[in-house]
């Protein structure tokens, strides 16, 4: 009887450990898995915020293209309906950008940033500036000789760009002095401490309209 009641003992002792075992598995298995969807999408918000760091590289670029074409006068690209084409302006060369435009202090690049000086000497905004279209023709080299089966990532691919703009503005913020160097066979080097017009370039890459926002700037000088 004795032997009974301790058997019995046991396999309740044995049930309960088992459900006490599988109640830690689960909580485990749970644990992991919520980790694991945490640190994808981490990772999956740290390649956004990667991309859009290039994208707002890229709206500093064309901002600086913007401000030394104006001034040199040089041929520019001007794309308007998707077409291409050169135009040739030589009404500012040598005359540096003065402030003709109005900022759009409720964009969401314009309240990204915190140390905007001289709003009232903006010379140039633009927004809504197509990321994928600069980088098409990369898309559609690497794409060229691709079979069927890499047609669809290519899609998927252009579907991702097209989520990606930039805006940039930029600011005259005065005088500033800058250092020009040259040589000639006369006289060798030279460098000359000249006098210059400053402007600050901000710029935002911009993924699903305001999902994710990095924003960058740099100091552009021109001489005059």
């Amino acid at each position: 009887m004795m032997n009974k009641n301790k058997n019995k003992n046991i396999q309740g002792f044995t049930l309960i450990l088992s459900l006490v075992l599988l109640i830690a598995m689960s909580l485990m298995g749970g644990t992991l898995i919520v980790l694991s969807s945490s640190d994808h999408r981490d990772n999956n918000n740290d390649d956004l915020s990667q991309q859009a760091f290039y994208v707002a590289e890229t709206g500093l670029l064309e901002a600086e293209k913007f401000l030394v074409n104006t001034f040199l006068g040089l041929p520019r690209r001007a794309i308007d309906d998707g077409l291409e084409s050169s135009i040739t302006d030589t009404s500012t060369k040598n005359i540096p950008p003065s402030n003709t435009v109005k900022v759009d202090t409720s964009s969401v690049c314009y309240r990204s940033f915190k140390n905007i000086i001289n709003l009232e000497d903006v010379v140039a905004h633009h927004t809504g500036g197509s990321f994928y279209r600069i980088v098409k023709p990369i898309v559609d080299q690497v794409y060229a000789s691709a079979s069927g089966k890499e047609e669809k990532f290519k899609d998927i691919e252009e579907r991702l760009l097209n989520n990606y703009t930039y805006e940039y503005f930029m600011v005259n913020v005065g005088k500033a002095e800058f250092q020009e160097a040259g040589s000639s066979v006369a006289q060798g080097s030279v460098d000359v401490i000249s006098s210059g017009t400053a402007y600050r370039i901000y710029s935002c890459g911009i993924y699903d309209d305001d999902r994710v926002i990095i924003p960058l700037e740099s100091l552009v000088v021109l001489p005059g």
